[in-house]
């Protein structure tokens, strides 16, 4: 009796264990909601020999494809979930109320690995180029922290999770560029205000929902929307749908459909695309209205997902960039009235990894007093524009950094982002204290140039630069 039914229960449990195999083998292919690119079926030979790493390759391929994969993933989380209050998924943090948080924000929520105070005062720096750079050209700036969510509902974290209640990048950012002049818009302190009027982010998504949308760009259009008449929304009431899902529910649960409730306000769309664009996957896209003259380019990123109807019904020209490092070269396409841009909390820190693509403005270099020691660069063209990053031995990081070229007696500065590049961190072997700067040269030089850094009092030789006549 115990010898078949031990053969029964083995052969269900390979039964079971085939299943998931012999549904791929049949064609089941399942939605991927898990916001990601899924692994591709590997190649056996590349390039006419045989692909040592098609092992590993399939591994991965199977993993994202097997059949029946979102169910016994939603039932595996909905069970740890449920017993747990965990998903056992690095990307999901479960937290009260029903309430799903992004792992990427933790360190900013605990006040972990915060950015140090001189590269606070570099990124704030960066953004002073920035406006700059638009003011010269008549356009208005300014700049806009979208909040992760547990900035904003920190009592749904769990309490496991003690924050060491340390000054938030964020909030030091702000204090940074109120002294450098630059405008900004306190999403965070606008939202927090406003926490009573009901909930602004969604249940389980890292985003906020279309009630905290609504106080954002009500904040952009009192900036940006100079006098012109636009529709605040104050009036409406919104219905609640139960409907909502989010990236963080389709992370843990991708094969159930969402019923978390969400405010509906059923607002009108009434605007128009710039031809041939894909609105879900173009970087950058333009969008047309009736309702006046001001035109606005937004960089932004997931977040100005939920601002792009209300912007493009209520201004009459927005174009939306997602590209980064930002890409002020658009501006030569048509000049807006203004620059917004929206980042969200737990990138900040990436302001640092590249200078914006943006033509150095012509400044005038500070005098020095003393030469410096090692300085190197390296330079290369970028849609049409020379691009040079550097990096120099200096104790201190310099509050600003200029380049100077001379060519024929004639001299013409520009000052420089004060970030170190990936291609300039190859360039710092034998300097003990190495900074960075990178910088965009305007279009019309061409020759040979002697470069100067500036930096602090302090001048560093560099090598000859050579501009190709286009």
């Amino acid at each position: 009796m115990k010898k078949p039914f031990l053969i029964a229960f083995t052969a269900l449990i390979l039964a079971i264990s085939m299943v998931p195999a012999a549904a791929l083998l049949l064609g089941y292919e399942a939605e991927n909601r898990e916001n990601r690119p899924l692994a591709r079926f590997p190649a056996l030979f590349e390039r006419g020999k045989l692909n040592l790493s098609f092992p590993e390759g399939f591994d991965s391929y199977f993993e994202d494809h097997f059949g029946f994969r979102e169910e016994m993933v939603s039932a595996f989380h909905g069970i740890t979930m449920s017993l747990l209050q965990d998903t056992q998924n690095e990307k999901v943090i479960v937290g009260k109320n029903h309430m799903l948080f992004y792992q990427e924000t933790l360190h900013d929520y605990m006040g972990l690995d915060l950015l140090t105070d001189e590269e606070i005062a570099r990124i704030a720096a960066c953004l002073r180029i920035e406006k700059e750079y638009c003011e010269s050209l008549g356009i208005g700036f300014t700049f806009a922290v979208a909040p992760n969510k547990n900035s904003i509902y920190g009592e749904n974290m769990p309490d496991r999770l003690v924050p060491t209640h340390e000054e938030s990048n964020r909030a030091r950012l702000y204090e940074a560029l109120e002294k450098e002049g630059v405008d900004t818009v306190d999403f965070a302190s606008l939202l927090l205000a406003r926490k009573g009027d009901g909930q602004l982010y969604h249940d389980r998504d890292t985003h906020w929902n279309e009630r905290g949308a609504l106080i954002a760009y009500n904040a952009i259009m009192e900036r940006v929307a100079k006098g012109a008449d636009y529709e605040t929304y104050a009036s409406l009431s919104p219905t609640t749908r139960y409907d909502d899902a989010g990236d963080l529910h389709n992370f843990v649960l991708p094969a159930l459909s969402g019923s978390r409730p969400r405010p509906d306000y059923g607002i009108r769309e009434d605007f128009a695309y710039d031809e041939g664009v894909r609105p879900s996957q173009d970087t950058t896209f333009g969008t047309v209205s009736g309702k006046n003259s001001v035109s606005l380019h937004l960089f932004r990123d997931s977040f100005g997902n939920a601002l792009l109807p209300l912007l493009s019904t209520n201004l009459g020209r927005v174009k939306y960039s997602a590209e980064f490092p930002y890409n002020y070269t658009l501006l030569d396409e048509e000049t807006p009235d203004a620059v917004f841009i929206e980042l969200v909390e737990r990138n900040i820190k990436n302001l640092l990894l590249s200078a914006p693509m943006m033509p150095a403005l012509e400044t005038e270099a500070p005098s020095t007093g003393s030469e410096g020691g090692s300085a190197k660069y390296t330079s290369f063209k970028s849609g049409g524009y020379m691009k040079v990053q550097g990096c120099f031995d200096a104790a201190v990081q310099p509050q600003r950094i200029f380049l100077t070229l001379e060519k024929e007696g004639e001299s013409r500065s520009y000052e420089a982002f004060p970030i170190l590049e990936e291609q300039a961190q190859k360039l710092t072997g034998g300097m003990e204290s190495p900074r960075g700067f990178s910088l965009t040269l305007p279009e019309g030089l061409s020759g040979e140039y002697a470069l100067t850094l500036h930096a602090d009092g302090i001048s560093y030789a560099l090598a000859p630069l050579t501009v190709a006549e286009e």
